[in-house]
């Protein structure tokens, strides 16, 4: 390592950052001389990588991402395997997603929404996996922030593999139902960050990630009940809604769906073990 490397190697370790030689030898492929120091610089500002380098791979796809949106989980991939589960697409399927309940409907044409979709990186995973498979996929990716809207339309155009069948659309989830035709599945990964939460994330994620992607009250459970609400207006008879919680909010949101009218109510864990996915049932 030369002795710059170096000398950018300990500026980013004094800044806390346990990846600091991971993260060099990111920056150092993707950037060089002086646009490499000022990525550094920003690594070591607290800067999350993925906006540094203006991705994330999410699934199997690479998605755009930029300050102001949601940065893509692994965690959240879960959502994304119940969702194909659910249509009986995932031929790996394994632990809770084997107990999935299967659509009883026809998957040759699926019809689909989004709802707060920050990158649109569920929904456009989703709908390429529907298409591999040699079935059509209509999805609705859906969010109130411009910059989201501007992001999704920019991830549909480059990683889509048929992006004439997704539309992105502005529409704030607490306040009503989209527009939209009947759906055979809603999937979303709404905020759901509690208050006190928030004031305890690491600073990389709490100074630099959208307040409005991450906080949702007191209990973190501010939308659910809406998102309840959608479903239960836009869902086929036998359609799905499935969302991202928090790992200690499964009972909370169960309760939800089951006092709401869904039926076959379920939390799926993730792969590192946490209650991670609800489903039910219209």
């Amino acid at each position: 390592m030369t002795t710059g490397n170096e000398r950018l190697l300990s500026l980013l370790a004094e800044s806390g950052d346990d990846e600091a030689r991971l993260d060099l030898n990111i920056l150092s492929e993707e950037f060089e001389g002086e646009a490499l120091e000022e990525a550094v610089k920003r690594r070591a500002a607290g800067e999350p990588l993925a906006y540094i380098l203006g991705y994330r791979h999410f699934y199997k796809e690479c998605y755009k991402v930029c300050p102001g949106v949601l940065i893509p989980r692994a965690d959240t991939e879960i959502a994304v395997e119940t969702a194909l589960a659910f249509l009986g697409l995932n031929s790996m399927a394994t632990g809770d997603l084997l107990e999935v309940p299967l659509y009883g409907n026809d998957i040759k044409d699926i019809c689909f929404a989004d709802l707060c979709t920050g990158t649109g990186c569920i929904g456009i995973s989703i709908a390429n996996e529907i298409a591999g498979k040699g079935a059509l996929a209509h999805a609705a990716l859906v969010d109130i922030s411009d910059t989201a809207i501007s992001t999704a339309k920019d991830n549909v155009q480059s990683q889509a593999v048929k992006p004439e069948a997704i539309e992105v659309i502005k529409h704030d989830v607490l306040s009503g139902a989209p527009e939209l035709k009947e759906l055979d599945f809603i999937i979303s990964n709404p905020p759901y960050i509690t208050d006190s939460e928030m004031e305890e994330l690491e600073p990389v994620v709490k100074d630099h990630e959208p307040d409005l992607a991450l906080r949702a009250g007191s209990e973190g459970l501010d939308f659910y009940g809406p998102l309840l609400d959608t479903a239960m207006k836009l869902l086929k008879d036998g359609g799905a809604l499935i969302v991202e919680h928090g790992y200690g909010q499964g009972d909370a949101v169960r309760k939800i769906f089951a006092d709401g009218g869904l039926k076959n109510v379920m939390t799926i864990r993730d792969y590192g073990g946490n209650p991670r996915v609800t489903l039910g049932i219209r």
